[in-house]
């Protein structure tokens, strides 16, 4: 029978993949698939996926490390080989409650005008440990209403929470490809949701590991992963400018201080050869007077 739902594991990290697995494939809904794609791993993932004997496990093997510089390439060649109506993407390291599919297809059946279908996020650390939550948001919200509250920071997301309807996502071309993926899960989950909205349940059925070896985590390339944000939010504003949003005033200031944040946390963590590159080239990082004043001040305050 076709899966209606797939959950896509994009595979690299060994540590936790056996538990990541294992939460695919004890859903209360039966109907999935669970769709390993190993991104040329120097860990055996293939014995890992081989220990669970499922024949509801496909298992590929991408044939170059798609993911190292562009983890957007590998996530839309899980969508290419997905055989299910709707699509999940679970990180190597995060998990899902038993009733994480069950609860978004019934969003899905009450909502069917929606793409986007999310579940409530907890955050634990590398033992397990809960650490942090997401804040709830509403059933259903315009992709104007969830920008709005992202940058005013009443929004979190991760990659991980998040059903979509496959077809949707593949005629919109596929997740926005972004250096090392900053800001491409923002990015596309705002595309995606532009026809229909966004439908969300309080239920906290995705857990985010925060285990300190995540992509977020890494400051390794930060300056391609500036110059990847700075085009997150050149993006992020042409929608909002193409989609004459209502409250585009209101949205725009938020965006501008979300980018100034991102340079100057950047350039506080910088060593000294990389500071002097993003002075030297302010158009490039998009370093203004105010940023830098702002930069001087937050330098101060940790004195």
């Amino acid at each position: 029978m076709q899966p209606l739902v797939t959950i896509a594991i994009p595979a690299y990290k060994a540590t936790y993949l056996c538990e990541s697995i294992a939460a695919a494939l004890t859903q209360t809904y039966q109907n999935i698939e669970v769709l390993v794609v190993n991104d040329c791993s120097p860990a055996d993932i293939a014995s890992i996926v081989k220990a669970f004997n499922d024949p509801r496990i496909r298992y590929f093997v991408n044939k170059e490390n798609l993911g190292a510089k562009d983890p957007t390439a590998n996530w839309n060649e899980c969508l290419r080989l997905a055989e299910g109506e709707f699509f999940c993407l679970l990180c190597d390291d995060d998990l899902y409650a038993p009733t994480f599919v069950e609860e978004l297809v019934g969003l899905s059946e009450r909502h069917p005008q929606c793409n986007v279908f999310r579940s409530g996020v907890r955050v634990v650390d590398a033992k397990g440990t809960e650490t942090d939550s997401f804040p709830a948001s509403p059933e259903w919200e315009t992709v104007e209403d969830y920008m709005w509250h992202i940058y005013r920071g009443l929004r979190r997301q991760t990659i991980s929470e998040f059903m979509l309807r496959r077809s949707a996502v593949l005629q919109l071309g596929g997740y926005v490809a972004l250096p090392y993926a900053w800001g491409s899960d923002y990015l596309s989950t705002f595309k995606f949701g532009l026809s229909g909205g966004i439908a969300s349940t309080g239920l906290r059925l995705t857990t985010f590991r925060d285990s300190g070896a995540n992509l977020s985590s890494d400051n390794d390339n930060m300056d391609d992963k500036l110059l990847a944000f700075k085009e997150y939010i050149r993006q992020t504003k042409e929608i909002i400018k193409d989609e004459k949003f209502e409250r585009a005033d209101d949205i725009l200031p938020y965006i501008d201080r979300h980018y100034d944040n991102a340079v100057i946390d950047h350039m506080l963590e910088a060593d000294a050869e990389a500071f002097f590159r993003i002075i030297a080239n302010p158009k490039l990082f998009g370093v203004t007077t105010r940023i830098f004043f702002k930069y001087l001040y937050r330098k101060l305050k940790r004195r």
